[in-house]
C-alpha cells in the first residue's frame, strides 16, 4: 500500500517522523494483534474489553489549524499503555455540543462517540508493522527487537463525513 497524503499529514509526533510503515494484509497480522486491529469498531471499547478496565488518555502534544484539532496521545488502561497514537479530528463534523467534550482531552474520542449515541463506524485504510528496533518508545515496553503492529483507520459517521483520521500502533503483549 502506498502511504497517503492522510497518513503524511497525521504524522506530527518525533515518534513517527522517520519511521517505514510497513504495510501488510489483516492476515499478516499476529494475533492478538489481528483480533484488536482488523474489524470496523473503535479501538476504546476494544481496547478496554481486552485490558478488562476504562482507556485513560494522556496528551502528548496537540494543536489545531483551520481544519482540524489534532493531538499524539497515549491510551492506558491503569498504568498499562494499550496504545499511541495520532489523530486528527475534523471538528466541523460533529455537533457543536460535543466540541468542547472532544478538544478538553478528559477521555478518548471513541468514548466521547460512544457515550453520545452518535452513530459512526470505524473505515481502517491498512494495516502495518513497524520494527521494534526503530520505534522504541519510552512508554511502550520493550517489544524485544520484534515487530509492533498498528492501523491506519477513519472514524466516519452515517452521512459519510470523516470525524477523525487515526494511526493507531500497540505495544507488544506479553502472552
Amino acid at each position: 500500500m502506498e502511504e497517503k497524503k492522510e497518513i503524511q499529514d497525521l504524522l506530527i509526533g518525533e515518534q513517527l517522523r522517520d519511521l517505514s510503515f510497513l504495510w501488510v494484509k489483516p492476515a499478516e497480522v499476529e494475533q492478538p494483534y489481528r483480533d484488536l486491529l482488523c474489524h470496523e469498531h473503535d479501538m476504546t471499547s476494544t481496547l478496554a474489553e481486552f485490558h478488562g478496565g476504562e482507556v485513560e488518555l494522556q496528551i502528548f502534544e496537540e494543536g489545531s489549524d483551520s481544519d482540524c484539532y489534532f493531538r499524539e496521545v497515549l491510551l492506558r488502561v491503569g498504568d498499562k499503555p494499550v496504545e499511541y497514537g495520532l489523530i486528527r479530528i475534523f471538528l466541523r463534523n460533529f455537533p457543536t455540543g460535543l466540541w468542547s467534550a472532544v478538544t478538553e482531552g478528559r477521555k478518548p474520542l471513541g468514548a466521547i462517540l460512544n457515550e453520545s449515541g452518535l452513530e459512526y463506524f470505524s473505515r481502517p485504510g491498512g494495516f502495518f508493522k513497524i520494527s521494534g528496533k526503530t520505534f522504541q518508545p519510552d512508554f511502550f515496553p520493550s517489544s524485544g527487537g520484534g515487530f509492533l503492529f498498528g492501523r491506519y483507520n477513519e472514524l466516519v459517521c452515517v452521512d459519510k463525513k470523516v470525524f477523525a483520521r487515526i494511526i493507531e500502533i500497540l505495544p507488544k503483549e506479553k502472552l
